[in-house]
C-alpha cells in the first residue's frame, strides 16, 4: 500500500515524531521565556500570581494549555490573577503575547487591564478565535485597535464590564468574522455605530447596561442576517419602536430590550411577522400598558418577561399558552381572578410568575391539573384569600413557592406533605395563616428555604415535628427558618442544632421562654465560613427568654448577625465576644445585663451596629475604632456608663450590681422596630427568590 505524505493532515504527526527524535521537553524557550515575562508583569510591583508554576514544561503550568502534536500553547485561561491589592491597573505588552504564534484563547478577565502597550503587536494572533477582557479597567477604545484586517479569525470577544466611555469604537468594525460580541456593563453612549451592520457574520450582540440613547429605529438591524440573540436592555433608547425592523431577521430567537423607560412601544399593529420566531422575548420595564398584539400570533415563545410596567386588566388565557415554559408579568397593574388556561386545558409553564400585581379571590382548587409542569410560582403581593388548597400540595414538580404578602387564612398540613418532595424554597410570610407552623407531618429532605412569619401560627414547637425526625437530621438541607412575628410559645427545642447547615434563623417576636439552648454550636454552618450561602444570623429578639447566653455562642465565628434585645437576659458581656470577627450587627438592648464594657470589643473591627442600651451596665464607653461611629442611642438606659457619647462624665462612684456566678450572657443586635430579616433573594429556578424578613446579598 503506498503512503502519501503530501496531505496537510499529516503535518501534526511529523511535528511530534520530529519532537520527540530531538529531545523536546514539551514546551517552546521562547513561549516559557514570554510566559515568565507576563508573570513578572502581572505581579508588578508586588503580587503572588502563578506562584504554582514550577519545571521546564510549561505546557503543565496553571492556565496553560498546549496543543498535543505541536507543543506549542494554544490556550491562555489567566482569570482574575492580579492582586486585588494592587491599586495600579495593568497595562500588558502585547508583544509578549505575540510570542505565541499557535494561541487560539485568550481569556485575561478580571486583571486590571487598562489597556495594551503595543496593540499592533497582536496582528501576529493568526489563529486567535476567543479574546476575553470582561472586567478590567479599559476606558480609551484606543487600546482595542490593533490594526485593519488583523486578527482575521477571531469570532469572539468580551469587553463586558469595563470602563469603556463615548461612542463603539469604528475599530471594532474591523473584526469582520465576529460572531460573538459583547459588551454589556459600559459607559458607551449615542448611536450604536452604523458600522456594527457591516458584520454579516454576528449572531450574538449584547449592548445592555450602557447609555445609548438614539432611536432603534434609525439602526439598519435588517443588515444582520444571521443574528441570533439580540440584547439592548438597560439603556436610553428614545422614540417609537415597532418590532417591524426586525421583520427580515429570520434566524434572531432571542430579543430583550427590556427597561428602556424612553421607548415608545407600538403594541396595537396587527401585523404579522411570520419571519420571526422569537423564543425568549423580555419587554420588562418598558411602560407597556397594553399587550402587544403581535404576540396573540406568536405561539413559540418559551419566555415571555412582561415584568414591571402599566398593564392593567386579566392575563388573557391565549398568553399562558403562547408562552410555553415562562411567563412573568410581575410588578404590574393586574386584577381579577388567578389566572386559568382557555378550557382549563393543562399548561406546559415551569416558571410563571404574577407576584406584585392586584388579583384577588381563591386559589386554584385544581392547580396540579392547570399548570402540571410548575417548578417556580410566585404569586406574592396581590390578594389571594381562603386558604391553601390541598392540590397545591399536588405540584410534585414544584421547586419553589410563594405565597407571601397576600390574605391567606387557615391551616397548612395539607401543604407541607411528601408529595411535594422537591420543594426547596417557600414562603408563606405576611398572612393570616394559623395552626402549627411546622406540621408533624411534614417531611421534606430538600427544604432549604422556610418563611412562615408574620402569621398567626400557635403552639410549641417542642411538639411540632415528629419523633421520626427527631432521631436523625431534622429538614437536613435546611439553611434558613424564619418563624417571626407570630404566637409560638414554650421553650426552643434542641432539634434546631440538628440542622447543620442553618445559617439564618429568625424566632423574634413571639412568646417564646426559658433558656437559649447551648447546641448552638453543631450548627456547622455558624462556625466555618466555607459553608455559607446567606447573610447568616440568629434573631431571638423580642421573646420571654431568661439565664445567660451559652459560652458556646462564641464559637459561632461565621456569624454576622446576632439579636438578642428585648428579653430579660442577664450577666456580664464577654471578652470572648471578639471570636465573632465578622460579627456587623450586636443587639443587647432592653436586658438584665451587668457589668462593664470590655475594652475588648473594640476589636470587632466590622461591627457597623451596637446597641446595649436600657441594661443595668456600667463603666467607661470604649471609644477606639468603629465605636467612634456609635451615637448615645447605643448605650441610653444604664444608669452607671459614663463617657463619650453620652454626657455623663466618669469619676462619679456608681454602685455596681453583684457579679454573676460566672455565667455569660452574650446579646444580640439589629434595629429593634424592624425585623432582622426584611428579605432574602435567591434564584434556584429563574434566578430570583424571595425571603421576606431578611435582605441577603450575595453568597
Amino acid at each position: 500500500m503506498e503512503i502519501t505524505f503530501g496531505h496537510s493532515t499529516f503535518l501534526p504527526i511529523f511535528s511530534l515524531l520530529l519532537c520527540l527524535c530531538s529531545g523536546c521537553h514539551g514546551c517552546m524557550d521562547e513561549e516559557r521565556d514570554a510566559l515568565l515575562q507576563i508573570k513578572d508583569s502581572i505581579n508588578s510591583p508586588e503580587g503572588t500570581a502563578f506562584s504554582s508554576w514550577y519545571g521546564e514544561d510549561c505546557c503543565q503550568w496553571e492556565g496553560v494549555q498546549c496543543n498535543a502534536s505541536t507543543t506549542r500553547i494554544s490556550s491562555i485561561f489567566f482569570n482574575y490573577r492580579r492582586d486585588p491589592s494592587l491599586l495600579e491597573n495593568w497595562y500588558p505588552n502585547a508583544t509578549l503575547f505575540a510570542q505565541f504564534k499557535d494561541l487560539e484563547i485568550l481569556h485575561l478577565p478580571g486583571n486590571q487591564i487598562a489597556g495594551f502597550t503595543s496593540p499592533e503587536e497582536l496582528q501576529s494572533l493568526k489563529r486567535l478565535q476567543q479574546l476575553n477582557l470582561l472586567g478590567n479597567s479599559i476606558e480609551n477604545a484606543s487600546h482595542l485597535c490593533w490594526g485593519k484586517g488583523a486578527l482575521h479569525s477571531l469570532y469572539y470577544l468580551d469587553l463586558s464590564g469595563n470602563n469603556l466611555h463615548g461612542f463603539i469604537p469604528e475599530c471594532l468594525c474591523d473584526s469582520l468574522l465576529l460572531k460573538q460580541l459583547i459588551l454589556f456593563d459600559n459607559h458607551l453612549h449615542g448611536n450604536i455605530s452604523p458600522c456594527l451592520s457591516n458584520m454579516t457574520a454576528l449572531q450574538y450582540l449584547d449592548l445592555s447596561n450602557n447609555q445609548f440613547s438614539d432611536s432603534l429605529s434609525t439602526f439598519p438591524f435588517h443588515n444582520l442576517p444571521s443574528i441570533d440573540t439580540l440584547i439592548l436592555s438597560k439603556n436610553k433608547f428614545r422614540g417609537k419602536f415597532s418590532f417591524s425592523i426586525f421583520a427580515n431577521l429570520s434566524k434572531l430567537s432571542h430579543l430583550d430590550i427590556s427597561y428602556n423607560p424612553y421607548l415608545e412601544l407600538e403594541t396595537e399593529s396587527r401585523t404579522c411577522f411570520p419571519s420571526i420566531k422569537l423564543i425568549e422575548l423580555s419587554l420588562a420595564g418598558c411602560n407597556l400598558r397594553k399587550l402587544p398584539r403581535f404576540l396573540s400570533s406568536h405561539n413559540n415563545l418559551k419566555t415571555l418577561d412582561l415584568s414591571d410596567n402599566l398593564l392593567e386588566g386579566n392575563i388573557p388565557s391565549w398568553l399562558m399558552h403562547n408562552a410555553t415554559l415562562q411567563l412573568w408579568v410581575r410588578g404590574n397593574n393586574l386584577s381579577g381572578p388567578f389566572p386559568k388556561t382557555f378550557g382549563n386545558i393543562s399548561s406546559r409553564l415551569t416558571s410563571l410568575d404574577i407576584s406584585n400585581n392586584s388579583f384577588y379571590g381563591p386559589l386554584l382548587e385544581d392547580i396540579h391539573l392547570i399548570f402540571p409542569e410548575l417548578l417556580y410560582l410566585s404569586a406574592s403581593d396581590n390578594g389571594f384569600n381562603g386558604g391553601i388548597p390541598p392540590s397545591f400540595g399536588r405540584l410534585k414538580r414544584l421547586q419553589s413557592l410563594d405565597l407571601s404578602g397576600n390574605k391567606l387564612h387557615g391551616e397548612i398540613q395539607y401543604l407541607l406533605t411528601s408529595n411535594m418532595s422537591r420543594l426547596q424554597y417557600l414562603y408563606l410570610y405576611d398572612n393570616n395563616l394559623r395552626g402549627d407552623a411546622l406540621p408533624r407531618n411534614l417531611s421534606f429532605s430538600k427544604l432549604e428555604v422556610i418563611d412562615l412569619g408574620n402569621n398567626d401560627f400557635t403552639g410549641s414547637l417542642l411538639d411540632s415535628l415528629p419523633w421520626s425526625l427527631l432521631q436523625s437530621p431534622a429538614l437536613p438541607q435546611l439553611r434558613v427558618l424564619s418563624l417571626h412575628g407570630n404566637h409560638l410559645e414554650g421553650q426552643i427545642p434542641h432539634w434546631l442544632c440538628q440542622m447543620r447547615h442553618l445559617e439564618v434563623l429568625d424566632l423574634s417576636r413571639n412568646n417564646l421562654s426559658g433558656h437559649i439552648p447551648d447546641c448552638f454550636d453543631n450548627i456547622t454552618s455558624w462556625s466555618d465560613f466555607s459553608h455559607g450561602h446567606y447573610l447568616s444570623g440568629l434573631d431571638l429578639s423580642s421573646n420571654r427568654l431568661t439565664g445567660s447566653i451559652p459560652v458556646q455562642i462564641t464559637q459561632l465565628k461565621a456569624l454576622i448577625v446576632l439579636n438578642l434585645s428585648h428579653n430579660k437576659l442577664f450577666g456580664e458581656l464577654s471578652p470572648e465576644l471578639t471570636k465573632l470577627t465578622d460579627l456587623e450587627m450586636l443587639d443587647v438592648s432592653h436586658n438584665k445585663l451587668f457589668g462593664e464594657l470590655c475594652p475588648e470589643l473594640t476589636n470587632l473591627t466590622f461591627l457597623a451596629s451596637f446597641n446595649v442600651s436600657f441594661n443595668n451596665l456600667s463603666g467607661t464607653i470604649p471609644v477606639v475604632g468603629q465605636f467612634l461611629t456609635f451615637d448615645a442611642s447605643s448605650y441610653i438606659g444604664n444608669p452607671g456608663l459614663c463617657g463619650y457619647p453620652l454626657s455623663r462624665k466618669c469619676g462619679v462612684v456608681v454602685e455596681k450590681p453583684p457579679k454573676s456566678n460566672g455565667n455569660v450572657l452574650l446579646s444580640n443586635m439589629a434595629t429593634t422596630n424592624h425585623l432582622l430579616f426584611p428579605c432574602i433573594l435567591f434564584l434556584p429556578v429563574v434566578n430570583l427568590v424571595y425571603l421576606g424578613g431578611w435582605i441577603s446579598t450575595s453568597f
